[in-house]
């Protein structure tokens, strides 16, 4: 095949001018110059330098332990061994997690380099699973192209993400291109969320496990204080083991939205059905988040794990006609709000409205037509007493004796009657006139001494 090839070659320069085979020179010397220089670069580049720059930029959040760099045969392909990362737990009471990677692949795209786009192929081998695709960074954007298979998700970073440690075996795929633009606030282009599209698929065939009987699923809020006590009692509440028979989930992201479009699961220990739609914003913290999760325990849960039984179903959240737990998802990703109240389709009022709080209910009692009362009457006005007429003095009494004054009116007749005044229609009631004094009784004549009695 050789032969035939450069019998080919031959006869195509024996029909080309002398300036062509010049020109055709200087390109296969160039060319020649090119490819040396790429592998002479390959064979003397200093991968362990490289090594040393992957452990700096990661040990922010990772404490990383990278076995050996090799480089590969073809220019521009690495090998990492035995790749380790370990998180760094950021609050007291965290729990790191570690990941491991047997062998990961990176291949970098030299063409792709001359163009101004930096193209990463990778090939992980995790477990008896890999990972693999291509990352492209490019100054108009990011193109992710990924798939995963056969992973065993304890090696995973499933405890940032769940807030719980996963066993079983997942797969998932990435394809997702994300444009750069300039942010509103000014500054270099970077990547906008908001103008995303693409697709993302998640799946445990069969055989998984949400915890592990020893870990405490985190619980976070947005009042610093309140995160701050939950902090410092420990953070978390006792949850043990929830198996998973299958999962499945689907996620779009078309026209500025992240929407779940898929998401089925079978589970011997409960029911969970999650409903989301995200309108991304370029900053990922402001971007507005609307949702529902509704959920529940089943019993065989609550004979075998009473505590995790007892963390699902007192949560605040109340019981809808569907007979799950509903929490309603609200407000940006920065202060996400979540709301204990019915949503989704078994709503059948306002989902934003409050919850109600729980009260006891009483009958109401009949109410009773009130009985009129009569208005009363108002009090008499005092009036001045009348004078009292002069005292008489008898002749044998002496100077300055007081006398008995009989009643006024006729013999054996009490004193005259109060008299009240009677209310009338007008707002203001007119008093009756004071009763008129009647005149003091002319006194009898005294008796004479020997004569007989007046009659």
């Amino acid at each position: 095949m050789l032969s035939v090839f450069a019998s080919s070659l031959s006869t195509f320069g024996r029909n080309l001018g002398p300036r062509a085979r010049r020109v055709l020179r200087i390109l296969g010397l160039a060319v020649l110059a090119l490819v040396t220089f790429v592998f002479a670069f390959q064979l003397t580049f200093p991968f362990d330098r490289v090594k040393d720059k992957v452990i700096d930029a990661l040990s922010e959040k990772y404490e990383v332990a990278i076995s050996d760099v090799e480089r590969g045969i073809i220019p521009g392909r690495l090998y990492f061994k035995a790749v380790s990362l370990r998180t760094r737990p950021a609050k007291a009471g965290e729990v790191a997690t570690t990941f491991y990677i047997e062998r990961l692949e990176v291949d970098l795209g030299l063409f792709a380099l001359l163009r101004g786009t930096v193209a990463v192929k990778v090939d992980a081998k995790i477990g008896s699973g890999h990972i693999k695709g291509k990352v492209a960074l490019a100054t108009a954007g990011t193109s992710i192209d990924l798939d995963g298979d056969d992973l065993p998700s304890a090696n995973l970073p499933m405890r940032e993400a769940l807030g719980l440690p996963m066993s079983g075996k997942v797969r998932f795929s990435v394809d997702l291109e994300i444009p750069n633009d300039k942010p509103k606030s000014g500054g270099k282009p970077a990547p906008n969320l908001a103008k995303a599209d693409g697709r993302v698929e998640f799946a445990c065939p069969s055989g998984c496990t949400v915890g592990d009987g020893k870990s405490k699923l985190k619980l976070t809020t947005n009042n610093a204080r309140q995160q701050a006590f939950l902090d410092e009692g420990g953070g978390g509440i006792d949850f043990g083991k929830v198996n998973i028979d299958s999962l499945f989930a689907t996620v779009e992201i078309k026209g500025g939205k992240l929407d779940i479009t898929r998401f089925e699961t079978k589970s011997p220990d409960g029911e969970l059905h999650i409903a989301l739609n995200i309108a991304l914003n370029q900053d990922l913290a402001g971007s507005q988040v609307t949702g529902c999760l509704r959920f529940h325990g089943s019993e065989a849960l609550l004979k075998r794990e009473p505590k995790t039984h007892a963390a699902i179903s007192t949560t605040g959240a109340p019981l809808g006609p569907d007979n799950l737990f509903h929490i309603k998802l609200d407000g940006p990703f920065r202060q996400l709000r979540r709301i204990g109240v019915v949503c989704g389709a078994a709503a059948g009022g306002d989902p934003s409205a409050p919850p109600a709080r729980p009260n006891l209910t009483l009958s109401p009692e009949t109410p009773k037509t009130p009985t009129p009362q009569p208005m009363p009457s108002p009090p008499p006005q005092m009036m001045p007493p009348a004078a009292q007429p002069p005292m008489p003095t008898g002749d044998g009494a002496g100077s300055g004796a007081m006398q008995h004054v009989p009643p006024s009116g006729p013999v054996g007749e009490g004193p005259p009657p109060v008299v009240l005044p009677s209310p009338e229609p007008s707002p203001q009631a007119q008093p009756s006139p004071p009763p008129t004094p009647s005149p003091p009784p002319t006194p009898s004549p005294p008796p004479t001494p020997g004569g007989p009695s007046p009659q």
